[in-house]
């Protein structure tokens, strides 16, 4: 099997990235294609392009591997990322090569896997599912991810990043999205990205996953009726409320004499608009009754429902 061809490509001064394109590959066609951007570790970083060929989807490009995506591989000239100009870099991607914009994947390894927690958790509207290997984050943005297929993998006897980098972004996102596989293996060290580059159905799996989108669902108006009430946050000044109630048929959210229909896209879930990304997630005790709601914005902030005299 012959070796597929990777071009070296700059975006700037500041990047440099190795770029594979599958066969049947045409920029002007009507088709569209999955993106891969792959993050390495940090024994790749430097100058020298040909490092990135090391490891992950850049070797097995080198070694005869077709891949059914753009495979983009950037290198970073010193210690860690820069989600800025990554995030830069992808979107010149996506206005100058036939890049479906609803499955942009993104991965990485050891020094990678932080990165692509990191530059996810910045940007999660612009990818469709993420693949960290042996890294980790901070465990206070996992939230940001709530829609984000995310597939995981670490060896259970890393003594570089330890497991614990992963369980400590997987255990709190497993909380609040369905969509976050685990995969430890325990008798590998830091290189789990060897086998888990190497298993087909991690291809398999990204190429099912698509960019989230708000989809309404339909709500029985009866069902509604248990949101309406009055909420307000624990820290919030006397007589700073936010309400919510049912009018023809759909759910108001009011403040500050403002009132603005909401939208289902989940049970006990609601959204404002698909551009303010603002989601209204109800609560209910053991019983089924609402007791707060917690609202995603650029924060999540909890607003307790008060109680009808």
């Amino acid at each position: 099997m012959a070796a597929a061809q990777q071009q070296t490509e700059n975006f700037s001064l500041d990047i440099e990235y190795l770029k594979y394109l599958p066969k049947d590959y045409q920029a002007d066609g009507d088709k569209k294609w999955p993106l891969l951007v792959f993050l390495h570790g940090a024994g790749e970083r430097g100058t020298d392009i040909e490092k990135i060929k090391v490891h992950g989807p850049p070797m097995l490009i080198e070694q005869g591997k077709d891949f059914p995506f753009i495979v983009v591989s950037p290198q970073a000239k010193k210690y860690g990322w820069e989600p800025m100009l990554l995030r830069e870099m992808i979107r010149n991607l996506m206005e100058t090569e036939a890049v479906d914009p609803d499955r942009v994947y993104l991965t990485g390894l050891s020094m990678g896997g932080y990165g692509t927690w990191r530059l996810a958790a910045e940007n999660p509207g612009m990818f469709a599912a993420i693949v960290p290997i042996c890294g980790g984050g901070n465990p206070e943005d996992v939230w940001k991810l709530r829609h984000m297929p995310t597939w995981v993998f670490h060896g259970a006897k890393d003594g570089i990043v330890p497991l614990s980098a992963s369980e400590s972004m997987v255990k709190p996102l497993q909380k609040i999205n369905d969509q976050v596989k685990f995969t430890v293996y325990p008798e590998t060290y830091h290189d789990s990205w060897i086998q888990a580059y190497n298993d087909p159905k991690l291809y398999e799996w990204l190429l099912q996953q698509k960019r989230f989108q708000f989809t309404p669902i339909t709500v029985p108006a009866n069902d509604l009726v248990s949101y309406e009430g009055d909420y307000r946050a624990e820290d919030a000044a006397l007589g700073e409320k936010v309400s919510f109630t049912v009018k023809d048929g759909q759910l108001q959210f009011s403040f500050n004499d403002r009132s603005m229909p909401l939208y289902p896209f989940e049970q006990d879930k609601f959204y404002l608009s698909p551009k303010a990304q603002l989601e209204f997630h109800f609560i209910k005790d053991e019983n089924g009754k609402v007791t707060q709601v917690d609202v995603y914005q650029d924060r999540i902030r909890s607003l307790k429902k008060l109680e009808t005299e």
